[in-house]
């Protein structure tokens, strides 16, 4: 035979191209019932892309909002700079009190697509446009029913108690987030039970328990909530079957009252203490500020016109599982840089303020802390202050305790 007769015949695995994205990791947070929760994936790059993008890898974050928005931010990282890497997951995961759940690829694309629609459903466009990642809303996926009910429980972590289950229904129901009240249901529940309700946020919730009869546990919930037309108290009674724990669900819920409440009613019932210190900074406030930066990178950063604002959180969300929740017990600290170069700090508990304030004695800056002022206020004041312009703190204060008389 000659030679010459011979011809390669190409198989088709060689005649398909490579992908240019090869999936290695992903994570999702386990704070579903929180209604915010963040989705991660890291893929290889090759061919063309790789070579356009002068990188061999992408990280991807996607930022999820249940109530109104769907994907609410996407960011999109080329390269494994750690720098860049760390400062991104700070923040879009610092706020959360999340734990990571890893995930197939198929499991991370198929969220991801789940709550692609959900932007849809609610008339909002794909942040950053989805060029980016276009290719994770272009896979075929599939979830069977059992695996999705699995992957459910493990991006909403484990419910160890009563009043963690209650407060996370309620939370979800009060957000029309009815997916998730579906899932924490033995039955169906009506969607319309709160008569005249809008998509509102539970601000305060206590649980009272009532009586057990037949395997069931009922409990009477008062619940305070805000929407845009202003703040409601609803007084609820749930019922819950099964096993305690992760085999618990809620088997009825009844509503027995549900009526608008006054601001100023409002502010009583969510009044709570507030502990702040107030410090004069000496010197170079840049470099209070730029240590604060690097401190609290995972935290709440904002821009006022009377300074700079940091709110830090706890590290987790153990807070729903108490008999009465609030809104803001996520909180751990707040610190406020004004424009007249006070540091103002604060927490919700007298632990708090110490471990704060022994915090900022071991701080680089200490030495240009000067303490002038410290208070226990019975309601919060200092989110109200940093909403103006900046003015010394400690007349701020007398102004607001003693306020001037009105001028005839």
């Amino acid at each position: 035979m000659n030679k010459n007769d011979l011809k390669v015949i190409r198989g088709g695995a060689l005649g398909r191209p490579l992908p240019e994205h090869k999936f290695v990791d992903a994570y999702v947070t386990n704070t579903r019932l929180m209604g915010v929760l963040v989705i991660y994936l890291k893929w290889s790059l090759s061919g063309a892309l790789a070579d356009a993008r002068k990188s061999r890898s992408l990280h991807q974050y996607f930022y999820i909002e249940t109530t109104e928005e769907g994907i609410e931010s996407y960011r999109g990282i080329y390269g494994d700079n750690e720098d860049e890497l760390r400062e991104v997951e700070q923040f879009m995961l610092g706020g959360l009190g999340a734990e990571k759940v890893m995930l197939s690829m198929n499991e991370a694309t198929w969220l991801v697509q789940e709550f692609a629609k959900m932007n849809a459903s609610f008339g909002r466009p794909l942040p950053d446009g989805p060029r980016d990642y276009a290719f994770v809303l272009d896979r075929e996926t599939s979830i069977e029913e059992e695996r999705e009910d699995r992957l459910f429980r493990l991006y909403c972590g484990n419910i160890e108690n009563d009043n963690q289950l209650i407060n996370y229904f309620l939370m979800r129901y009060f957000a029309r987030d009815f997916y998730p009240v579906g899932k924490l249901s033995s039955r169906p529940v009506s969607h319309d039970l709160a008569e005249g309700m809008e998509s509102s946020t539970l601000c305060l919730n206590e649980i009272h328990a009532e009586k057990t009869a037949a395997g069931e546990k009922s409990y009477v919930c008062e619940s305070v909530v805000e929407g845009d037309a202003g703040h409601r108290i609803l007084v609820s009674e749930i019922t819950l079957n099964g096993a305690k724990g992760a085999g618990r669900r809620v088997a009825g819920l009844e509503f027995h009252a549900n009526f608008a409440i006054s601001e100023a009613e409002a502010a009583m019932k969510l009044a709570r203490p507030e502990y702040v210190t107030v410090y004069e900074i000496a010197g170079s406030v840049d470099n209070v500020l730029d240590e604060l930066d690097e401190r609290y990178l995972g935290a709440l950063q904002n821009l006022t016109e009377g300074g700079k604002l940091y709110v830090s959180f706890k590290e987790d969300n153990r807070h729903v599982s108490s008999q009465v929740y609030r809104l803001n017990d996520d909180v751990k600290e707040i610190l406020y840089v004004t424009v007249e170069d006070q540091l103002v700090v604060g927490a919700y508990t007298l632990p708090a303020i110490r471990t704060l304030e022994n915090k900022l004695m071991m701080s680089p800056f200490a030495r240009q802390l000067i303490e002038v002022a410290k208070y226990e206020f019975k309601e919060q004041i200092l989110y109200d202050y940093t909403l103006g312009a900046g003015e010394d703190f400690v007349r701020y204060v007398d102004e607001i305790m003693d306020p001037p008389p009105d001028e005839e």
